[in-house]
């Protein structure tokens, strides 16, 4: 069974066991200390996911923390510990019974039970639900597990596909397409409906996207964005990742409105390194607050080394290209020289400033003059081998 499936299962369970009004089921983040909703038997869409406590932080974090049993019979909101969310409409109600979820003697994750009237929790029912809620405990450390274990096993399918890409295709020049997989397999991984590659432009000190998996046509419209004194330059600079529950608090970050507008997060940003340059960050956005574990972090990375690569050999292949036509130029400029040396009794020198100056005057290039010198020395070498021929042709 799907944690998801596991956790809403629990909830089912825990209503029908206390016949509650609501109940919510909380699980522990370690990398992030922080305790997350994950179920409610209300409808709660939104609130799933987003709403976080601090370890120790409200009733919930507290029972976390401690792995003790917090019942409140009547008030339950003016307990001192107690911290309210006004999108839930379950903090208003009386009674509140909390009991932390256990697996292999380690706390991962709290039920909540709540009552809109007054109830007094009797030892019996205390100790069944800590009883259901151990049984569950492993149960759901299992599917959690098998979850993580899915989601690395798809981490690891994609580093493949994107190290078989590269192989394939970025000798043939698909840098873009290239680029385009990779932001798309990114963005399916992370869930994210915006993932961004951008590259620095060296001369201007600017970043600009060069390919994108997005849900929102406005981000692909933004303009480039200085290295200096902005959130995604600071990643470029200090070579570095940058990761950012929410990137419309923070000052660096350019484009604040348009975050709000499109309804995007959380950031985390990744250099794109390649020996001492930083050549572009890999970006990845989410819809929900969101805080990056180490793991998700170090795939990140990982990614953004594939991506480092893919430029860089682009690059090379580029560069040994254009080095291939300069000397293939050279070559052909050199045999143009030669024949105007031997037709017109030219110095080696002369016979250069000639095709030069040609090049100028009619504004094409040196190769391309140098070409129709050949081309013509041929034509009036064939038409020799063909004259006596055509003599012989005339005397019959």
């Amino acid at each position: 069974m799907m944690l998801q499936d596991m956790l809403n299962e629990l909830v089912k369970v825990m209503a029908g066991v206390t016949d509650c009004d609501a109940c919510l089921v909380y699980l522990l983040e370690p990398a992030a200390g922080e305790i997350v909703l994950c179920a409610s038997q209300l409808p709660h869409a939104t609130e799933i996911g987003n709403i976080r406590l601090k370890i120790g932080e409200g009733v919930t974090g507290w029972v976390a923390q401690h792995r003790s049993v917090v019942a409140l019979s009547a008030k339950a909101s003016s307990d001192p510990r107690f911290k309210s969310f006004t999108s839930l409409p379950e903090d208003t109600f009386e009674a509140f019974l909390s009991v932390p979820l256990i697996s292999s003697g380690e706390v991962i994750g709290v039920i909540n039970i709540h009552h809109k009237k007054a109830r007094q929790h009797s030892l019996e029912e205390v100790a069944l639900i800590s009883y259901v809620a151990e049984q569950m405990g492993g149960a759901i450390a299992k599917a959690s597990l098998y979850d993580r274990s899915r989601a690395a096993t798809r981490k690891v399918e994609m580093l493949a596909a994107v190290g078989h890409t590269i192989a394939a295709d970025t000798a043939e020049g698909y840098l873009d397409r290239i680029l385009q997989v990779i932001s798309e397999m990114v963005a399916e991984t992370f869930g994210s409906p915006v993932c961004s590659i951008m590259i620095v432009d060296e001369d201007k000190q600017e970043l600009s996207i060069r390919a994108a998996r997005c849900s929102s046509p406005e981000y692909l419209q933004k303009r480039p964005i200085k290295i200096e004194n902005s959130l995604i330059g600071r990643v470029v600079h200090d070579r570095s990742y940058v990761a950012v529950p929410d990137v419309a608090a923070e000052k660096l970050y350019r484009y604040p409105e348009l975050a709000r507008k499109t309804g995007l997060t959380s950031l985390l940003s990744v250099p794109l390194i390649a020996g001492p340059r930083t050549i572009g960050t890999l970006n990845i956005y989410t819809r929900e607050r969101r805080i990056f574990t180490d793991d998700e972090i170090g795939f990140a990375k990982a990614v953004a080394g594939q991506i480092a690569l893919a430029l860089e050999n682009a690059r090379l292949i580029s560069e040994t290209l254009e080095m291939k036509q300069i000397l293939e130029a050279r070559k052909v400029v050199e045999r143009a020289k030669g024949i105007l040396q031997q037709a017109h009794g030219m110095t080696e020198e002369e016979a250069y400033l000639e095709l030069r100056s040609e090049s100028r005057r009619l504004r094409k290039p040196m190769r391309d003059l140098a070409e129709a010198v050949i081309l013509a020395e041929e034509l009036h070498r064939r038409g020799k081998k063909r004259e006596p021929f055509d003599r012989k042709d005339d005397c019959g």
